[in-house]
């Protein structure tokens, strides 16, 4: 739940709708609605594909999660 927030947040400050951020990082819009949504959860390949599509560390992209 609290990476979905995150990832919310993220995309929001940006900007991004689900449908810009599931083209850039390859991710299908649904699985990052249920991601965002806390109903899925993220494997480190999706974690990684992530903080590249936002442009930062893992562990940036992991703060305060």
């Amino acid at each position: 739940v609290r990476l979905g927030r995150r990832l919310r947040e993220l995309r929001q400050r940006r900007g991004w709708s689900q449908v810009y951020l599931a083209e850039i990082s390859g991710i299908g819009r649904t699985h990052l609605s249920q991601l965002e949504n806390g109903r899925r959860e993220a494997g480190l390949r999706v974690i990684e594909t992530l903080a590249i599509s936002f442009d930062l560390t893992t562990a940036e992209l992991l703060k305060g999660v």
